[in-house]
């Protein structure tokens, strides 16, 4: 399966809400991190632990993919079997 588009998506909602935050946007990088999640990928929860992590913003977040963010403490945790993400 090609991810390029969807990991453009996500690197797109993370770079342009630390510039200018929209609510909109921000449900809509949540939902589609829940998605993303659900098809079993890992790089749109990164991309969203990291802007929350990173960003001033402290918006309201998802019960459900708060949850799932519990088990996430470090960048590190998004690697497996060593492979990183870009």
């Amino acid at each position: 399966m090609y991810r390029y588009g969807v990991e453009c998506l996500f690197r797109f909602y993370t770079y342009d809400l630390e510039k200018h935050f929209r609510q909109h946007v921000f449900e809509d990088f949540q939902q589609e991190t829940l998605c993303d999640h659900e098809a079993g990928q890992l790089y749109g929860l990164e991309k969203f632990w990291a802007f929350l992590k990173y960003s001033r913003q402290k918006p309201k977040i998802n019960p459900k993919l708060e949850e799932i963010l519990k088990n996430y403490k470090y960048l590190e945790d998004f690697h497996v079997d060593g492979a990183s993400f870009p």
